[in-house]
């Protein structure tokens, strides 16, 4: 464009050169304010979304996770206790355990192997509803909508 405008100035065009030197000069910016250049632009999108430093199939792989392993845990227990029942039905309490003052048969040797795994599986359950419960909490902080835990 400079050149241009030498062009016209050397052929005695003024009005060609004015407007070329015009055309050169740069808007003026747009004042902006430094809390503006500390924030990210409100409509950047960045490919995948993401809710408190996970995307939708994490959340979502998350809560399967834990509702999945619920879900044995209680298979689980309904089995043993189904078995326990079967046990405690067919068998006379001479054969659970001895006839000792005090023993019940809920203490007899048979018993004891399925009340320690009926045990164990509701504490199992305690502990995924417990994980559960805070996973929750962490998606209501991060505003993970309820698609996303499925």
């Amino acid at each position: 464009m400079a050149g241009l405008a030498l062009l016209g100035a050397a052929l005695g065009l003024g009005a060609v050169s004015s407007a070329v030197a015009e055309d050169e000069a740069p808007a003026p910016a747009p004042e902006v304010q430094l809390d503006q250049l500390l924030q990210l632009p409100s409509g950047a999108s960045y490919g995948v979304e993401k809710k408190g430093g996970l995307t939708r199939l994490e959340w979502r792989n998350r809560f399967q996770e834990l509702h999945e392993g619920r879900r044995t845990a209680e298979e689980a227990l309904e089995k043993a206790e189904t078995e326990l029942q079967e046990v405690a039905s067919s068998a006379e309490p001479w054969q659970l355990g001895p006839p000792l003052p005090g023993m019940t048969s809920a203490e007899a040797p048979l018993d004891y192997r399925l009340r320690q795994e009926i045990r164990r599986h509701r504490s199992e359950i305690e502990r995924i509803d417990d994980r559960l419960t805070d996973l929750l909490v962490q998606a209501d902080l991060a505003g993970v909508p309820p698609a996303w835990r499925e």
